[in-house]
């Protein structure tokens, strides 16, 4: 058995009430919902136990619980992705600063002008992604600290 629409806008508007505010994360919890309430109606429920059962099943904690841990994955997963670039940038950059002085040692590969330019591009990378990025982290955490006391 198939919902109408007036009980998929009760959905809609049950999603709203809750404060549900992404339209993409509502429009899948409309479907997730729908098919649930679906396959109980399948087995002679009325909506309003079916749509009960459902709830239970898909939110047990809320829908609203569902659109924090959304936001708290997108976030997080930015954070280790920035993470990851900026460590690599760091990799890099020190490995470009000690292959400079190391190609430029006695009796070595380089001369003294391209191991400065390639000792220098090692320091400007260091700082223009590591530092920043350190920096950010120290002032997050003294908002966070500002914000506990």
């Amino acid at each position: 058995m198939t919902i109408n629409d007036q009980q998929l806008n009760f959905i809609q508007a049950y999603l709203r009430q809750e404060g549900v505010s992404k339209a993409t994360l509502q429009e899948d919890l409309v479907d997730h919902f729908s098919c649930a309430i679906e396959e109980y109606l399948e087995e002679d429920v009325s909506f309003a136990t079916a749509f009960d059962l459902a709830k239970e099943r898909i939110a047990p904690d809320g829908v609203k619980k569902i659109e924090e841990d959304l936001i708290y994955l997108l976030t997080i997963n930015h954070e280790i992705m920035l993470r990851k670039i900026v460590f690599i940038l760091g990799y890099i950059s020190i490995l470009q600063i000690i292959m400079a002085f190391a190609l430029y040692l006695p009796g070595s590969i380089l001369d003294k002008e391209v191991s400065g330019y390639i000792a220098m591009g090692g320091i400007f990378l260091f700082a223009v992604s590591v530092v920043p990025f350190y920096c950010y982290q120290l002032y997050k955490k003294s908002v966070h600290q500002l914000k506990e006391a």
